[in-house]
C-alpha cells in the first residue's frame, strides 16, 4: 500500500435531467453503506483505511431509470487505489453518458476523465 493512509471516495449526483432519479448501493465485503438518493449536485463521501491484511474492495451498483450500472469505485491495486495514490481521493461524477473520475475533490471539467457509460 502507498503512503496514504485514509481514503476518501466522492460520488457525486451530475444528472441533470432529475426525472427519473438517480440511485445508488454501495458495499465492501464487510461494510454496507446503503442505498442513496442524490439530488443534483449532492456529494455522497465516505471514507477508511485500507486493509493491510486483504485487499480492500468498494463497488456501488447505480440506477438511473431504464439504466444500470455496478463497478468498483475503489480498488487497492486497481479502479482508485492506482490513481488516487499521490492525495487518497476518489471523486466519481455521475452524468447522463455515463461516469467520470479524478483524483481530488471538486475537479474542473479538465480533470474528469470519462471511464464508462452507463
Amino acid at each position: 500500500m502507498n503512503a496514504i493512509e485514509k481514503i476518501e471516495v466522492h460520488i457525486v449526483d451530475g444528472i441533470e435531467k432529475q426525472t427519473p432519479p438517480l440511485k445508488f448501493h454501495c458495499a465492501s465485503r464487510d461494510d454496507d453503506l446503503g442505498w442513496h438518493y442524490p439530488h443534483l449536485g449532492s456529494d455522497f463521501t465516505f471514507s477508511f483505511r485500507p486493509s493491510v491484511f486483504s485487499e480492500t474492495v468498494f463497488f456501488c451498483h447505480f440506477f438511473w431509470g431504464s439504466k444500470d450500472s455496478a463497478f468498483e469505485v475503489y480498488r487497492d491495486s486497481g479502479a482508485c487505489g492506482k490513481e488516487g495514490i499521490d492525495t487518497g481521493t476518489c471523486y466519481w461524477l455521475v452524468k447522463e453518458d455515463g461516469f467520470y473520475f479524478a483524483n481530488c475533490t471538486s475537479p474542473s471539467q479538465d480533470f474528469l476523465t470519462r471511464k464508462s457509460g452507463w
